[in-house]
């Protein structure tokens, strides 16, 4: 597989990536990864805010961010609402909202998740424990790579298109079939498309702190 040098795809993602309201955005994910909603109560005592001004920064979170029907947020990356790929995160059942997220979530977040996902092109389950550290234990099939579209501007950076991207796929062979017509999609092995994660979550820690 031909793709540019792991640490440049790493910088690109990092600046489509990283959010500018960090100190919001990670503890709803903290909490969600928890298993549980996260009420707009929690966040304003977390944030120290006043409602009116919680209500303005909720105003300005990702389109994306998914909300239950009292008003909790249930799901910003990795959620609570099914999709395609299930992560195990200290015996909780949560969701991410594409492949990358699985490698992303566990060096963010500090934690180990267990992944599971298919095939869009065979049906063939594929499995993998994502680290920490950046690294995957026990792939299978062996073989599976990751697709990986790196957005060309800021607000290309969403679950439609970035996220609509990035799959899992048992084969290199497979992955092209589906992305035919897709030339700007990378392919990565899920041993490099994690070790990006790790850069891209480094990178982001930083403008948390």
């Amino acid at each position: 597989m031909h793709h540019p040098a792991l640490e440049t795809i790493a910088e690109r993602l990092s600046g489509q990536l990283r959010g500018a309201q960090e100190d919001l955005c990670r503890p709803i994910v903290q909490q969600i990864t928890r298993g549980k909603p996260v009420t707009p109560a929690a966040l304003r005592g977390s944030l120290r805010v006043s409602q009116s001004e919680l209500e303005q920064r909720l105003a300005r979170l990702p389109s994306d961010a998914e909300f239950d029907l009292a008003g909790n947020i249930v799901g910003l990356g990795v959620t609570l609402v099914p999709t395609s790929y299930r992560v195990q995160v200290g015996g909780k059942l949560l969701y991410t909202w594409c492949a990358f997220d699985t490698v992303l979530l566990p060096p963010q977040l500090g934690v180990e998740a267990q992944v599971q996902s298919t095939c869009p092109v065979s049906g063939q389950p594929i499995t993998f424990v994502a680290t920490l550290e950046g690294t995957v234990l026990d792939l299978l099939p062996a073989g599976s790579v990751l697709s990986l579209i790196v957005p060309a501007e800021r607000g290309d950076c969403t679950r439609a298109t970035f996220c609509q991207q990035s799959r899992l796929f048992q084969s290199e062979q497979a992955a092209k079939t589906f992305l035919v017509g897709r030339p700007d999609a990378l392919l990565l092995s899920v041993e490099e498309a994690a070790h990006v994660g790790r850069l891209v979550a480094q990178c982001c820690s930083k403008d948390v702190i």
